[in-house]
């Protein structure tokens, strides 16, 4: 049987073969394939009304000639294309990776140095373009993917023939697009565009590489636009080193003859040694992770629009100017805030081994303006009592500015205890966890030797530190010391891990096969390890007491899901409710038992379908078709209060745990935006005491009473963008939108407090206390919370 959601005749296709759908836009569907040489691709297939359009098959037909002319190291080969068939389609390389935009949102801001270097690989690309005789017309950070090959700008659905003007034959398609805050004057205006175009958007990219925002700020469309067109970009924490900040100013003049081209940035910025910065850490471990996760990224290499279930969660969509736009006035833009940094010199640069060796400092102070105090001589801590004082700063830390090129990545809150992951002291190389005592900031221990990547599985169980991705070891939270248990990771890589029934599951892929193993050890002792080789490569699974349902990722379900015994290994039943053809799209959840009904786990496959089935036995109570786009990668399920959760494809979507059916939906700017990633990896969404907590859009947060969702409790708009997903702690929801972090009502939404950051806040937390931020990769902060 083929899937709805596949072509019924992929030889309409080239003959290539089709594996999964990868997204959905405005253009068409998106497919991972494989040609017939074996070759994965992503091919776009455009929708049937816009195939009957001749206009559009038109304009299809020269992007897609002008596309497969591009050459070049840091471009995206279009490698296959029929503009003519029944459905037009286009196929370009299977490129694996991350866009800067997530890249810049899971590990800070580039240095100036690497900023510099992407410079001359966009540069280079754009040549390539141009050399083509098109413009891009879209450059912006989520169409610069971050491949194990190094940077390629992807992403040529809307490229136009050089020198072709706005207001040609096409306008009544709507084929004037592009991004605020990456637009040129001209392209706003509905001038000709041309080379230079591109080059101001490499202007904008890059300050949003070096500052983790975009050069003309936040905003509604109209402000930005405006701002493009007539205001010069704030550029003031553009660092002057290596000639950046001159370099990024040049390239967003707003006349474009005194733009540089794209030969001249390239000989500004190229260097025969230039580094391999996409390789080091944390960016390699970042890369090497995303190949699950191919929806965000392929969807976006292959789709020429931004679409809400596979959008980076900081992205701005693209806009069809039909007119030149005449915005209002806008307000003027706030001064940037003062970078707020304690910053300790206690520390030193060593030659040996080969290369200079950074250790680590931190200071941790009362308030950013407090001084450090020095402590013992073998402590890379300072310490002094933090401030009680509601909203006050009761600790910072800071990475030494003496580390260089070093990075703070992690940050968790626990039982009392706050974990920081960065650059291990002894080395550049490795990675360091630094357990220090929430209420003052003091350090418990710290423990180096793991990897330097950010943690996505981290987390704490039966006072135990479970971390596989940053440490080599599983360790006590009080006092640091190592698991009884010999290889409690094996080589290779942990997937996930889980816990039930006082079991810790883990699955690996270890070898050169990357054959999955699921291992399963007591808690908290580490005795009686059961081995299973040879498994599915199992999603995360639901847990119900000391059961797991496992689903295969991602390619078939031929086998069904299966129900685990965690105490024993033992499978419990087999799932025979699914189509060979379907596709798990998300891990699975466990709705927990009401009333007299037991307790459901529920799987969604690919075709938005929800399963709800028996956790004792397996059998199936519901199989119902839910009004959501489903994207592997874009879309999770999940639960609060026992109502059941799917968040994808641009909703968020309440469901009865009883008949699947639905009970509320409301608008999600993505789950990156909204839901955090717990312990072992699972995305789950921000609720407390019934209340979920959510960004509508970039700019506008939302609390919904997860039983009566139909009417929102409240919504709160920013003017700046929405960085990261909102945290509760108690009665208080804090969140972090541009350089500050506010406090609202959990029920009421209404403003309690406001800190300013003096930079970015790459992770948020909190708890019944406070706060905590990691702001920029370089400090982590705690406050108290606001009063009563």
């Amino acid at each position: 049987m083929t899937s709805p959601l596949l072509p019924e005749d992929p030889e309409d296709l080239g003959g290539h073969r089709l594996l999964s759908r990868l997204g959905a836009g405005g253009m068409g569907q998106v497919y991972l394939a494989r040609s017939v040489g074996g070759r994965l691709l992503a091919v776009k297939t455009v929708h049937e009304h816009l195939a009957a359009d001749a206009r559009f098959r038109e304009r299809f037909r020269r992007e897609a000639t002008a596309a497969r002319a591009v050459t070049g190291a840091h471009t995206a080969a279009v490698v296959d294309a029929d503009p003519d068939a029944d459905r037009p389609w286009l196929a370009t390389a299977f490129l694996p990776g991350v866009t800067l935009r997530q890249a810049v949102a899971a590990t800070g801001p580039l240095t100036a140095e690497v900023t510099r270097a992407l410079a001359a690989a966009l540069a280079e690309a754009l040549a390539s373009v141009h050399a083509a005789g098109i413009v891009h017309r879209d450059l912006k950070p989520s169409n610069v993917l971050l491949t194990a090959d190094g940077p390629r700008v992807i992403d040529f659905g809307i490229a136009r023939a050089t020198g072709e003007h706005a207001h040609g034959p096409l306008t009544a398609t709507g084929s004037i697009l592009g991004t605020p805050g990456y637009m040129a004057p001209e392209q706003i205006l509905g001038g000709a565009t041309g080379p230079a175009t591109d080059v101001f958007a490499l202007g904008a990219v890059l300050a949003f590489a070096v500052t983790g925002a975009s050069p003309f700020g936040a905003g509604p469309v109209a402000v930005l636009l405006y701002r493009a067109a007539h205001e010069e970009p704030e550029l003031g924490d553009v660092p002057d080193r290596a000639g950046l900040r001159e370099l990024v100013a040049a390239c967003l003049h707003r006349d474009p003859a005194r733009r540089p081209g794209v030969d001249a940035v390239l000989r500004m910025t190229s260097t025969p040694d230039s580094p391999l910065w996409w390789r080091e850490e944390p960016l390699r471990s970042l890369i090497a992770g995303s190949a699950p996760r191919v929806a965000q990224t392929e969807a976006a290499a292959a789709d020429g629009t931004t679409v809400a279930d596979v959008r980076p969660p900081m992205d701005t969509a693209p806009v069809k100017p039909t007119t030149t736009p005449t915005p209002p006035q806008p307000p003027p833009r706030p001064a940037s805030a003062d970078r707020l940094r304690t910053l300790t010199r206690r520390s030193a640069l060593t030659l040996g081994g080969g290369g200079l060796v950074a250790l680590m400092g931190w200071a941790i102070s009362n308030a950013p303006d407090s001084g450090p105090t020095r402590a013992s001589d073998e402590s890379v801590l300072t310490r002094r009592k933090g401030r009680r004082t509601p909203r006050a700063t009761r600790w910072t830390l800071t990475l030494d500015e003496a580390f260089g090129a070093g990075r703070l990545n992690g940050l968790l809150p626990a039982d009392g205890t706050v974990f920081v992951h960065g650059p291990d002291r002894d080395s550049s190389l490795g990675g360091t966890v630094h357990a220090v005592r929430a209420a003052d900031g003091t350090e418990r221990w710290r423990r180096d030797g793991g990897t330097p990547a950010a943690s996505a599985l981290w987390g704490v169980a039966d006072g135990l530190l479970v971390a596989p991705d940053v440490l080599a070891e599983v360790v006590d939270v009080r006092e640091g010391k190592p698991w009884p248990v010999k290889d409690a990771w094996p080589s290779g890589t942990t997937r996930w891990y889980a816990v039930a029934g006082g079991r810790l599951a883990t699955l690996h892929t270890t070898g050169s096969t990357n054959d999955p193993e699921l291992r399963l050890r007591t808690l908290p002792g580490g005795a009686s390890p059961a081995v299973r080789k040879d498994v599915p490569a199992w999603r995360p699974p639901a847990v119900s007491g000391s059961s797991l349902l496992l689903a295969p990722e991602p390619a078939a379900l031929v086998d069904g899901a299966s129900c685990l015994d965690a105490r024993t290994g033992d499978t419990r039943w087999t799932y025979k409710g699914l189509r060979p053809d379907d596709r798990a799209v998300a891990s699975p959840v466990t709705l927990p038992q009401q009333g007299s009904r037991g307790p459901r786990f529920a799987l969604l496959t690919e075709e938005s379908e929800l399963h709800l089935i028996d956790v004792r036995d397996g059998k199936r109570h519901v199989r119902s078709r839910l009004d959501v786009v489903a994207g592997r990668g874009t879309t999770a399920l999940g639960q609060a209060d026992g109502v059941g959760l799917v968040l994808g494809g641009g909703r968020l979507v309440g469901f009865d745990p009883e008949s699947g059916k639905e009970l509320w939906r409301h608008n999600s700017a993505g789950l990156d935006a909204s839901w955090p990633r717990r312990a072992g990896g699972v995305p789950q969404p921000v609720v407390a005491d019934g209340v979920l907590v959510h960004w509508t859009d970039t700019n506008t947060l939302q609390g919904v009473d997860v039983r009566e969702g139909r009417k929102a409790l409240w919504k709160v708009s920013f003017e700046a963008t929405g960085q990261r997903p909102p945290a509760i702690g108690g009665a208080t929801v804090y969140v972090t939108a541009g350089r500050e972090v506010r406090a609202l009502g959990l029920r009421d939404g209404k403003e309690r407090a406001r800190w300013p950051l003096g930079g970015t806040a790459t992770a948020l937390a909190a708890d019944a206390d406070g706060w905590y931020a990691l702001i920029d990769g370089t400090s982590v902060r705690a406050v108290n919370a606001p009063p009563g």
